[in-house]
């Protein structure tokens, strides 16, 4: 699956990302985040190229890799399995808009994957501004806006070329089977748990955990979880992790995957 060499950056996608966002640390590392039936994103109007009307979407069909998984109850998964399903189930897709929460900071972004990798978000201020940052990464090239004016992000403050770049390591589902893949091995849980997406929709998914710390990325990765649906469709991950003593967790859910996405250079 080819990648834009902005899209994949060495940078961590585990706390160092996260604490980008939030400002501060978590000190209880086993506090499971609580995904909520909406955000502040959700509601927020995107300052970033908005997506065009479209009620045509990609047919999903179950990639092989995922039927193969045996995703069922209490079972134990292989984690370059789980990240063969989910590389295949993200390409299959194509495209979707993701939620990121991390403390009481959130984010959303439109991707696409594939050979023409491409990301645009907004990301909330930590005052509670809507929208207060946004990015764009397409082509190969990369745009922020943090004052109210999109600029070349190799031409931003230092600063804010940062944010930018970490928040957009943190979104990039494409990063995803790589974490997982990077442990051997993963236990689904008992049951599914119910997870309440932000465009509405209530989705039972299966709760897939990390079966013992891991290091990934010079971070210690005290719990990851994917939750799955039946056909492989990622619904969200999360993510607790420590860096230099100090722990971070952030959620992401994935929705209205395969629906079409515009995502544009901004206008200059």
């Amino acid at each position: 699956m080819g990648r834009s060499k902005h899209l994949v950056s060495a940078i961590t996608i585990t706390a160092a990302g996260a604490a980008l966002l939030t400002g501060c640390s978590s000190d209880d590392p086993d506090t499971e985040a609580k995904p909520a039936a909406s955000s502040p994103a959700a509601a927020a109007t995107a300052s970033s190229p908005a997506p065009a009307e479209s009620a045509s979407a990609t047919p999903y069909t179950e990639p092989a890799e995922c039927e193969s998984l045996g995703l069922k109850s209490e079972a134990t998964l292989a984690g370059k399995d789980l990240a063969a399903c989910l590389r295949a189930a993200f390409a299959a897709y194509g495209t979707g808009t993701e939620n990121l929460l991390v403390g009481d900071r959130s984010g959303t972004t439109r991707f696409r994957v594939g050979d023409d990798p491409a990301l645009a978000g907004d990301v909330d201020g930590a005052d509670g501004k809507r929208a207060a940052n946004s990015y764009v990464s397409v082509g190969g090239e990369e745009w922020i806006k943090s004052d109210g004016a999109w600029e070349k992000s190799d031409s931003k403050e230092a600063v804010d070329a940062e944010l930018g770049k970490k928040y957009r390591t943190v979104s990039d589902p494409q990063g995803i089977p790589d974490l997982v893949g990077s442990f051997a091995t993963w236990k689904v849980d008992t049951e599914k748990a119910l997870i309440s997406l932000e465009n509405g929709k209530d989705v039972r998914a299966w709760r897939v955990t990390n079966a013992q710390h891991f290091d990934y990325q010079g971070s210690e990765v005290v719990e990851y979880i994917v939750w799955l649906d039946d056909d492989g469709t990622p619904v969200g991950v999360q993510n607790t992790s420590a860096t230099a003593g100090k722990s971070n967790t952030y959620v992401q859910h994935f929705y209205d995957l395969g629906q079409p996405v515009t995502i544009e250079a901004p206008p200059q």
